[in-house]
């Protein structure tokens, strides 16, 4: 029986270990949208149901010959100015820390109509939040209002759950 209860124990940690260091691989639109001038309107309705954390992998599907995807500042997301990108002819990238990401079109027409995307990162879930610093101002900004709410039952939350259920259940 201490067999038992120890074996359950060992698998639920490891439960646990893989329900803390989720990360997922997204394709940006999905397997059917690729990223170009006529799917611009669907990639920002797809864009406003994901929910992105800190680790989560971007992939873009685009015709290389005719268009690119640049990340780029805000400041250059609104102008859709492509001449000075923090990153170009991005095809995969890792989101490596917690805010937002601006990507526009390479070609600057396609930007102007609508093919640009901003994508909003959550910090892990491990990660406890630290408040933000007070600047010399005043106080930090509150978040933004424009996030999508976090889902309230996702995988991991599930395979966490059980994992805590079974490591409750061999202490009994």
């Amino acid at each position: 029986m201490a067999y038992l209860r120890i074996s359950i124990l060992v698998l639920s940690l490891v439960f646990l270990s893989f329900a803390f260091s989720e990360a997922k691989e997204v394709i940006v639109g999905g397997k059917h949208i690729s990223w170009n001038i006529d799917s611009s309107k669907t990639l920002n309705e797809w864009i406003q149901k994901k929910h992105f954390r800190v680790g989560d992998q971007l992939k873009w599907k685009s015709d290389k010959d005719s268009d690119s995807v640049l990340q780029v500042t805000k400041e250059d997301y609104e102008s859709c100015e492509t001449s000075k990108p923090i990153k170009a002819n991005v095809t995969e990238i890792t989101l490596d820390q917690a805010g937002r990401f601006y990507f526009i079109s390479g070609v600057k027409e396609h930007c102007d109509k609508g093919l640009k995307l901003v994508v909003i990162v959550k910090p892990p879930k491990h990660a406890s939040p630290s408040p933000a610093p007070a600047t010399a101002t005043g106080p930090a900004a509150p978040p933004s209002t424009n996030a999508a709410a976090d889902p309230g039952f996702s995988l991991s939350n599930g395979i966490l759950g059980f994992g805590i259920g079974l490591v409750v259940m061999a202490l009994i």
